[in-house]
């Protein structure tokens, strides 16, 4: 099981610092998690919000230039905002820039505005997604690759930079059982968010395409926050966390994402953040929050290891809004007293 951090770019009023400090705050959190010895830093991308990064890859790409082991990746691009030939060009220049420690994570999106804004059809993410995904292995594994779709056309050309090997690493976000398939058909490994159920249909659909589940990664996204106490935990992150999940409710309802028995985090209305703390079937997509000690997160990672095998544990632990020092603090704890536990 590897250990990696997410960076989303949550930056909210009222506790919003000047945009250069916040970026400077978030390369050097990636540095201290290599210090550390986190797997990777990854990043998230949405648009006219406080809430992510508007524009990942110069950010990863400072991140790669203070650092020199840690992985860097994104988790995710929405692809249907982008053009498949600058999103194989970033990611082959990054990778190149990393010395090979990118690796790439696309998915469909929902947000309504931000297709509103770029003139993309809401309806067309899963065909631009399905497209996306065969025109970047094209042009990463061709030396000269042209394309006939629906969405794109264009005639041969060749990538440059090349990636470091045909084998550059795709992820693609997937919940819902097309989206699944569609990971496994293209040979992408999952960034996915928690749920056993999930891992075990995107397993059973490799197997259905004649690919060996063991060769691919398996990522889940997990809301966490360590602390000396499990009351200290909830008292710092309560209303942070809150506001992440009521975000992400009005945000999935707008975008026409049905919602599953309980609502999307297990209790539909969501308690108010004083109440969370006692919230017994709160989840992140499936994913148990892991608000507390040391002690509570391992019990917790024991626990879903068995329920849901995975090999990376993407952790938000730069939660929008929260003091940088407790941030730092819930790192510190998590690889003193957790990570050598899995080791």
């Amino acid at each position: 099981m590897k250990f990696d951090l997410i960076m989303t770019g949550g930056n909210p009023p009222p506790y919003q610092t000047p945009a250069a400090r916040f970026f400077e705050y978030t390369i050097n959190l990636a540095v201290l998690a290599e210090q550390l010895g986190y797997n990777g830093v990854w990043t998230a991308e949405h648009h006219f919000s406080d809430g992510y990064f508007s524009q990942q890859i110069p950010v990863l790409a400072a991140i790669a230039a203070r650092t020199k082991s840690i992985r860097i990746g994104t988790y995710i691009t929405v692809l249907p905002l982008h053009h498949p030939i600058e999103v194989a060009e970033r990611a082959s220049t990054l990778d190149a820039i990393s010395n090979g420690r990118f690796e790439l994570g696309l998915g469909q999106g929902y947000y309504i505005d931000e297709f509103a804004a770029f003139g993309i059809p809401h309806k067309q993410r899963p065909s631009r997604l399905e497209e996306g995904l065969a025109i970047i292995r094209g042009l990463w594994e061709r030396e000269s690759f042209g394309f006939e779709g629906r969405r794109f056309r264009f005639e041969a050309v060749t990538l440059r930079p090349r990636p470091t090997t045909p084998e550059l690493s795709m992820w693609v976000a997937a919940l819902a059982p097309d989206a699944i398939d569609r990971a496994a058909r293209y040979g992408c490994h999952l960034a996915g968010a928690g749920s056993a159920e999930v891992i075990a249909q995107y397993e059973a659909c490799l197997r259905t395409y004649d690919r060996d589940p063991a060769q691919y990664h398996k990522g889940t996204l997990r809301l966490v926050h360590i602390a000396d106490t499990r009351e200290q935990a909830w008292f710092n992150a309560r209303e942070h966390i809150h506001e992440i999940l009521s975000t992400y409710n009005h945000k999935l309802q707008e975008g026409g994402v049905p919602a599953p028995p309980g609502g999307f985090f297990g209790i539909d209305p969501l308690p108010s953040p004083d109440q969370l703390a006692n919230a017994k079937d709160l989840h992140f997509y499936g994913a148990p929050l892991i608000v507390g000690t040391p002690e509570d997160a391992i019990r917790e990672l024991e626990r879903s290891a068995q329920a849901a095998p995975v090999s990376h544990q993407i952790m938000w632990m730069q939660i929008g809004g929260l003091d940088p020092r407790l941030t730092e603090h819930s790192m510190r704890l998590f690889a003193d007293k957790v990570m050598p536990h899995f080791a």
